[in-house]
């Protein structure tokens, strides 16, 4: 391929897979917006939105977990076209249901199984994409824009959705979601390319041999150096990465004083420190190859900041500090899949980051559940704060190991 046609193609891979996550989180993210609209709907009382809508935030983590795990290997071999193209169309077709049949609490939690079953391999197939794509000096930037939409969609979804919910139903805004994922296919279908020579041929068949090679591919995945040091440090920051922004608003409520109007943005403007931190994080793991090195630097300036948090209660200055503390986090999802891309083999990438992703997710869930059960043992959101930051010393120094199986860079960054 022509290297301008190559470049063309790259960059239009690379805007696909924005869009794609960006819906992706968007849909998953959308119903702690519409919870408290949910729970008028369902006339729940406030102990049953703890526990009915945690129910329906919760078992969405169950099937994205086995989803990452058990169906990424095959899109090892079917190749992340198809492997997005089936995606975004099974949760566009789920989304939907959603929004129909979700007046029914069984069907909600059955559909939010599912939602999880059909976006698991996204981010595996993506990283199979960015490393036929991309050389291995540009990889971190790349795993970082698509990474930037999660941040985006935690922006969006209170400015879109919210007026969208209270304009018409909840119902109407996964109605909604599920023809933006229609639309998003068309791109795909044209456009999106499995590698810069071709589709990825794929000969396997049948149920049988479909079980057989993700059994193949998961046992050769384990093998993949550093794959379990990755895994330990992911889990490790996720539950913090999770606990921190689903228990920010309460933490902003309840511990700072934060009105409701002033939730709204207080909220939303830590994220602006996700995307600061994923430029700069990728840009010096480019730069310098040192990937495992830049990661844990990252966490232990996170667990400073979180260290920050517990000293301040001026409104403005908590929300600056916070963003710091996104900031510190972000990098390390895009650095991880981009140790994973230099150590392992083309054919085994989405079945190796599909163990890290589910794996770390499916023990991350744990997080918020731990925090919150301090926080009301001791009755002080603060009071969880000292784990997270333990938990993030003990990532950066678990990651730091793994400089031991990086390939330095070769050429100019």
């Amino acid at each position: 391929m022509d290297p301008r046609e190559r470049q063309r193609k790259a960059t239009i891979v690379a805007v696909l897979l924005f869009l794609s996550v960006l819906i992706g989180y968007l849909v998953r993210v959308s119903l702690s917006v519409a919870i408290p609209f949910v729970a008028e709907d369902f006339d729940w009382t406030p102990a049953q939105i703890g526990s009915l809508g945690g129910v329906l935030l919760g078992v969405f983590l169950v099937g994205y977990g086995l989803s990452n795990i058990l169906i990424s290997p095959l899109v090892d071999c079917y190749g992340p076209r198809k492997g997005i193209l089936i995606a975004v169309a099974s949760w566009s077709v789920v989304t939907l249901l959603t929004g129909l049949l979700g007046i029914f609490y069984s069907a909600f939690v059955l559909l939010r199984v599912t939602l999880g079953l059909t976006q698991g391999v996204l981010f595996p197939a993506a990283s199979r994409a960015t490393q036929a794509w991309y050389p291995a000096r540009l990889r971190s930037r790349m795993n970082s824009l698509y990474h930037s939409s999660t941040g985006m969609s935690n922006l969006l979804s209170p400015l879109l959705l919210l007026p969208l919910i209270m304009a018409t139903s909840w119902n109407v805004m996964f109605i909604v979601l599920a023809v933006a994922g229609f639309l998003i296919l068309v791109p795909i279908w044209r456009y999106l390319q499995d590698t810069p020579e071709g589709p990825i041929d794929c000969d396997v068949k049948g149920l049988k041999d479909n079980f057989l090679l993700t059994c193949r591919n998961l046992r050769e995945a384990l093998k993949v150096k550093g794959l379990t040091t990755l895994i330990l440090a992911q889990t490790l920051e996720t539950q913090v990465w999770w606990g921190l922004s689903l228990w920010l608003p309460t933490f902003l409520l309840l511990a700072r004083g934060f009105t409701d109007d002033e939730l709204v943005w207080a909220a939303s403007l830590p994220y602006l420190g996700t995307f600061a931190g994923l430029a700069v994080g990728s840009y010096l793991s480019d730069r310098t190859g040192r990937r495992a090195a830049i990661t844990a630097s990252f966490l232990l300036l996170a667990g400073v900041s979180i260290f920050i948090v517990t000293q301040t209660y001026g409104k403005i200055e908590v929300v600056m500090v916070l963003a710091m503390v996104f900031f510190f986090l972000s990098v390390m999802g895009p650095n991880v899949f981009t140790m994973l891309q230099g150590t392992c083999r083309s054919k085994l990438t989405c079945t190796a980051t599909g163990l890290v992703n589910g794996i770390a997710n499916g023990v991350g869930a744990l997080g918020p559940i731990t925090f919150g059960t301090i926080a009301s043992a001791t009755g002080s959101y603060d009071s969880a704060l000292p784990l997270m930051i333990g938990l993030l010393v003990a990532s950066a120094l678990v990651v730091f190991h793994f400089r031991v199986y990086e390939v330095p860079l070769r050429g100019p960054g």
